[in-house]
């Protein structure tokens, strides 16, 4: 069963691309590299809505959501280094 929810694209194998939800990162979603937005890039955050027959309705690129996760990591990361 496909869940609704926020999804962060992890990687693309060949023409699928590898989501991982959000809530729960061992949840994978698999779908083709086609159906994401244009401009998607790996590490962005993404909305995925389903039909009723458990497909890929809707994809929502979240870029302010991307950006703010970006930025946090970046903190982390300039963070570790002046340790």
């Amino acid at each position: 069963m496909n869940l609704p929810g926020k999804y962060t694209l992890d990687r693309f194998e060949k023409d699928i691309a590898v989501l991982l939800f959000r809530d729960d990162e061992t949840k994978e979603l698999l779908i083709s590299k086609v159906s994401l937005p244009p401009n998607a890039a790996e590490g962005d955050i993404l909305f995925v809505e389903f039909n009723e027959d458990g497909n890929v309705q809707q994809i929502k690129l979240l870029e302010e959501e991307t950006q703010a996760a970006r930025q946090k990591v970046e903190e982390l990361l300039n963070k570790l280094k002046r340790k």
